[in-house]
Parts: C-alpha cells; sequence; structure tokens
C-alpha cells in the first residue's frame, strides 16, 4: 500500500515510471513536465517553501540551512521517516522527512549499480549500523546493496573487525575520514575484485585531508580492484557517482546546476559556480535545493567539485569520525 494518497501518490507513481524509464532510455514524459507538478504539489503543502516563490513562479531553490527549521518540507507531525545531516555540535542538526524510502531505494540502488556495473555482492562497510543510526541517510543507501558488515561503532573506526579475514570481494563503502584512520592502522590489500568507494568531504573542524593523497595512499596499500567515489547529502534522495578522475555524474531525475552566489545567475559550462540541485525523487522534501558547495558542470554533464565557499560551514558525513576522534 502507498504511504501516499490523492495527487502525491499520483506524483509518486509518476516518479518511479521516471526513473525507471530514463535507465531504460525511453522516458516518454519529460523532465521539467513533472518537475512543474511536483513544484506545484510541494508549494500547496510546504509554507516555508511557498514564501520563497517569486511572482515569476520559477522553482526556488531552498538553502539548505533551512533544512534546520522543522517547518521545511511537506509533512506536518511525526514524520515515519526521518534523515538527519551528520555532525554534533550544531545547535540544531538538519533534517530530510520522508514518508517512505521508496523513492530513496529505487534510484539509490539503480543508479549505482549502473555507475559501478560490477559492484560485489557482499558489503563491507566503514559506516554506522543504519538499526544503531536510522537517521544516516548514507548508512540507509549502503543497505540497500545487500548484506553488510558494519565497521564503525560510536563514531569509530572498529579496527578489530576490519582486521577479520574477507572471503572474496567486497564493496567497501566509507568515509574520507574514516578511511583515513583505516590507513593509520596497516590494513592489509583488498580481495581481488573488491570495489572502494568514498564519500564525505576532506575538510573538517578540527583538520583537512588532502583529496589526491588519501587516493593514492588506499591505491597502494588497499589495492582496489576499482576506486569509485560518491556525492550525496542527507536533504536530497538522489546521489551522483563516479571516479577521482571523472567527477561526479548525476542520474537523469537528477539535474544540478552552478551559479554566482552574488546573483544567483547561470554560469558557463565548466565555470566554476553555486551548486544547485533539482531532485524528482524529493517528494516528501524539496524539489530543488541549494548547497554551500562551490564545482563545475563539464559539457558530458558530470559534476566537479571545487570545495565550499568562502565561510561556509564544515559538513558531510566525515564529520561524525572527525569529532569522535
Amino acid at each position: 500500500m502507498s504511504p501516499w494518497t490523492g495527487e502525491a501518490a499520483a506524483l509518486a507513481d509518476r516518479i518511479a515510471a521516471f526513473v525507471e524509464a530514463s535507465l531504460a532510455g525511453r522516458a516518454t514524459e519529460t523532465f521539467d513536465a513533472l518537475a512543474g507538478a511536483i513544484h506545484r504539489w510541494q508549494v500547496a503543502h510546504d509554507p516555508v517553501l511557498a514564501a520563497l516563490v517569486e511572482e515569476d513562479g520559477r522553482i526556488p531553490a531552498v538553502p539548505v540551512g533551512l533544512f534546520r527549521d522543522p517547518g521545511v518540507g511537506t509533512l506536518r507531525g511525526e514524520a515515519p521517516v526521518v534523515f538527519r545531516t551528520s555532525g554534533t555540535t550544531e545547535a540544531r542538526r538538519g533534517e530530510h522527512r520522508l514518508r517512505s524510502t521508496a523513492l530513496y531505494d529505487l534510484g539509490a540502488v539503480a543508479w549505482a549499480r549502473r555507475c559501478v556495473p560490477h559492484l560485489p555482492a557482499r558489503v563491507e562497510a566503514l559506516l554506522e549500523d543504519p538499526a544503531l543510526k536510522p537517521d544516516s541517510s548514507l548508512s540507509h543507501m549502503v543497505a540497500g546493496f545487500g548484506p553488510a558488515r558494519w565497521h564503525v561503532r560510536d563514531g569509530q573506526v572498529d579496527v578489530a573487525s576490519l582486521a577479520r579475514p574477507w572471503s572474496g570481494p567486497a564493496f567497501v563503502p566509507c568515509t574520507a575520514f574514516a578511511l583515513a584512520e583505516w590507513l593509520e592502522h596497516d590494513p592489509r590489500p583488498l580481495p581481488t575484485g573488491s570495489v572502494l568507494m568514498v564519500t564525505g568531504g576532506y575538510k573538517g573542524r578540527i583538520r583537512s585531508i588532502a583529496a589526491e593523497d588519501l587516493v593514492r595512499e588506499a591505491r597502494d596499500r588497499l589495492r582496489p580492484s576499482a576506486f569509485v567515489t560518491e556525492y550525496g547529502m542527507t536533504e536530497l534522495s538522489s546521489q551522483l557517482w563516479g571516479t577521482p578522475a571523472t567527477g561526479f555524474l548525476p542520474p537523469p531525475w537528477l539535474r544540478v546546476s552552478a551559479v554566482r552566489p552574488e546573483t544567483g545567475d547561470a554560469v558557463a559550462p565548466g565555470e566554476i559556480g553555486q551548486l544547485r540541485f533539482t531532485d524528482l525523487c524529493n517528494l516528501d522534501g524539496t524539489l530543488s535545493i541549494e548547497t554551500m558547495d562551490l564545482g563545475a558542470i563539464a559539457a558530458d554533464g558530470s559534476v566537479h567539485l571545487h570545495g565550499r565557499l568562502s565561510g561556509a560551514p564544515a559538513r558531510g558525513c566525515s564529520l561524525t569520525i572527525e569529532e569522535a576522534r
């Protein structure tokens, strides 16, 4: 039974159909038509979003900082699912409140397997167990890939559990800071066929990690058969995948743009700007969001990150590990 009713249920069906059809290369509905329908429904059910709509009716990109306001989104009262931003020092963490993870799950697994077609079925995650940390969108996403062992406990990498022998290749997702901590303990090379995935920022409140150095050391010491990267955030329901060399590729149901921070005007392809995301799977939350990340959109649609806006607070799933040290 659908967790949505009425017009929302019809929209959820259209979104699911768009995801599946676009993966098959046979989408008949356009992105803009579906985005417009979602936006109109959200404006009617989210007073925060409605207040941001200007006279021209364009879909506004909601700043991620507003997600610390519990009123953002289309839900009122208790939410069946709540994902929260990482970090423990903020007065209030940002929230993404959902009626269901059905659209989230559909797109997350499908796009990951499209971008990384040879993902092993075994998962060895340097992440918190979602049974113990249900508000982690990253752990929830990784759980969708199959049975997993979780190697972070209370924000600390469990080096002892990682030292136990693995049988066969594994998918090894981790945050940048968890990977860095693991490398401090002289890990053995991964079994042949293993895929190492790193996500999360490299700059935190306490220390920074040179991304190039971390990638080089991980490749030299862990020797994964593939090294991939993932970009996502609590406020989105979809993710981008890539490699350190190629940048991140968004799925067809996620549109990324870069704008000038001072004016909001679009920048030229390849030019660095403030990143905005329009995510069709964000039915319960907000269709379009504005981040504090800087990036450039290449001609092939790939997204290349270039840090964060000056003065932007550190954020990301790596902070949980960093603050526990």
